[in-house]
């Protein structure tokens, strides 16, 4: 049983509901759920409208749960990753995704719009933060991995050729094609890149 922790666009559910028993997805955002219910009608897909400073699930519940690129979204962190705590089995295992400081800096010095966008990214702690918060609240640390090389140099590019939204958004309104010719070339070189910059 997986917990999708803010689920957003659901962008993980299809991967997750293939290889899980269940996969519960909660987001505080009921619009963005409405969507992923039009796209993903599987049965051991379970959708849950909540804060995940107050999560609705009785505590040791999910023997895994994914939080990628969620926190950095909320001021209220110490909250939300003592209930990933609470309800997650022990012995369980939690993946959280988070920006690095360092590029959140460059994406600034790239362009000038991107500190506008603190009302997405609110909180960018450095790393030794980031773990220090997790094992405050009493997760215990198996590893730390940098895996972000293709979607940093996507957004690199997106911010020296900005769009019209919150380059933080994720939304994609113009270039579609090269955003897919994009997400292709640097897709191949991915694992290696990761080691350069991650």
């Amino acid at each position: 049983m997986v917990l999708d922790a803010g689920t957003g666009r659901g962008y993980n559910l299809e991967a997750l509901s293939a290889k899980c028993n269940l996969v519960c997805a909660i987001d505080s955002n009921l619009r963005f759920l409405q969507k992923v219910r039009l796209k993903i009608a599987r049965e051991n897909v379970t959708l849950i409208n909540a804060d995940l400073n107050k999560v609705p699930i009785r505590s040791a519940y999910f023997n895994k749960i994914v939080c990628l690129e969620v926190l950095e979204h909320s001021e209220a962190l110490l909250g939300i990753v003592s209930e990933l705590y609470r309800i997650l089995k022990p012995n369980g295992i939690c993946v959280i995704a988070v920006p690095t400081y360092q590029s959140e800096a460059l994406y600034s010095k790239l362009n000038p719009r991107y500190d506008h966008n603190k009302g997405e990214h609110i909180t960018i702690l450095r790393k030794h933060e980031w773990l220090s918060l997790f094992k405050e609240v009493g997760f215990a640390l198996l590893g730390v991995r940098n895996e972000n090389f293709g979607p940093a140099l996507y957004w690199i590019y997106r911010n020296v050729f900005p769009i019209r939204c919150d380059p933080s958004s994720g939304e994609i309104l113009e270039r579609k094609l090269l955003d897919r010719v994009f997400w292709f070339v640097t897709g191949s070189f991915n694992r290696f890149g990761n080691m350069i910059f991650p």
